[in-house]
Order: C-alpha cells, then sequence, then structure tokens
C-alpha cells in the first residue's frame, strides 16, 4: 500500500473506522487494527486520536452531524407543529435503521464521554436542539396559556420517546410493520396514537 500523505491518514483512518462499525460494531474497533488495516505504523493513529475512545468520538461526531442534518432537512419541510414531530419522529426511526451501529453508538454505553470531548459535546447538543427547536416551535405559541404550552412540550416529548423506543425495537428486530404497511405509515400510526389520544378529564 502507498505511502500516505500526513493530512489523508486521519481521514483513511476514519473511514477504515467506519467499516469496522458498520460491519462490527464498537468492539471490533482497536487503533492496532486500523493501523495494520490501513498500512501505516502502529504509532501513526496516535497522532490523531487518543485512543479507542478518540476514534470512536470522532465517528460519533459524524454520526450525529448526519442525524442532525436529517432532522433539519425533515423540520424545514414540515408547517404544522403535530405533522413536524410526527415526521421527525419517523426520520429519527428511519435513521436509525439506515445506520444501526452508528444509532446505537450516539445512544449506547460505548458512545465517549462528552465531558472529555467537547466536539462531542457540541455535536450532540446540536443534534439535540433541532429536536429541542421542533417541539417547542408551536404554531399557536403566543395564543397559548403556560399550561397548554407545557402540555402541548410534554406530549412532543412522551412522541420522541416512543420514537427512540420503536427505533431500538425495530433495529433489534423485535418489532417489524406488517407486510402490507409501509415502515414510516406504521411509525407514524404508532405516533399519532400519542399525539393524538384525547387528554382524561
Amino acid at each position: 500500500m502507498g505511502k500516505y500523505h500526513h493530512g489523508d491518514v486521519r481521514n483513511v483512518l476514519l473511514q477504515k473506522a467506519e467499516n469496522i462499525l458498520i460491519d462490527e460494531g464498537p468492539t471490533g474497533l482497536s487503533l492496532r487494527r486500523l493501523a495494520r488495516l490501513t498500512g501505516v505504523s502502529e504509532a501513526a493513529p496516535y497522532r490523531h486520536f487518543d485512543g479507542k475512545d478518540g476514534i470512536l468520538a470522532a465517528v460519533a461526531i459524524s454520526a450525529f452531524e448526519r442525524f442532525a442534518q436529517k432532522l433539519e432537512d425533515v423540520a424545514a419541510r414540515i408547517d404544522t407543529h403535530e405533522d413536524r414531530i410526527m415526521a421527525l419522529g419517523a426520520a429519527y426511526v428511519g435513521f436509525a435503521i439506515e445506520h444501526p451501529q452508528h444509532f446505537r453508538l450516539i445512544f449506547g454505553r460505548e458512545r465517549p464521554p462528552l465531558d472529555q470531548y467537547p466536539e462531542l459535546r457540541d455535536a450532540a447538543d446540536n443534534a439535540f436542539d433541532v429536536l429541542q427547536r421542533a417541539v417547542t416551535s408551536v404554531d399557536r405559541k403566543a395564543e397559548m396559556t403556560l399550561t397548554e404550552a407545557a402540555t402541548a412540550y410534554n406530549r412532543a416529548l412522551a412522541a420522541w420517546s416512543r420514537a427512540h423506543g420503536i427505533a431500538m425495537l425495530v433495529i433489534d428486530g423485535m418489532i417489524a410493520p406488517p407486510a402490507d404497511i409501509e415502515l414510516d405509515d406504521f411509525v407514524l400510526g404508532l405516533l399519532a396514537e400519542d399525539l393524538n389520544r384525547t387528554d382524561a378529564a
């Protein structure tokens, strides 16, 4: 394998780490293995990453950025509040299905500590800011009482909790839509049950 320019090594290592994550999950990653697979010296990865957590943090940052962009794109297309929440919930599940190992990494115990990697914390905060803006961007906000606003916020958070639960159950093979129902319609139906139920008197 030819020699890499110094500036290329980090990107080559990251791409190989992405491939390993997709195929094997985070347990398959080590800097020594990455060095061997990319044909660089064993010392080379340590010039760019401070061990396994460092490479995982870099992969997680990239995953959070793609996740946030997916949500931003969906949010920008939907005008009404509850439709936006449900569409974002479906996008949330869709990201998990498209990138199950990345989803497990950014939301699971294998993710490096946020307080040790400021850029990772920023990427995580940015992704959650997209969700925060979506659930608080209520169309009638100026007309709502504090109680109504709190109720809308809590219902939105409940929908997100359900979306995360659906995502985990789907990627773990615990649930699947009926054969005659598209996955998006299945997810939207589950979320609508939460958003559209009539509150008890």
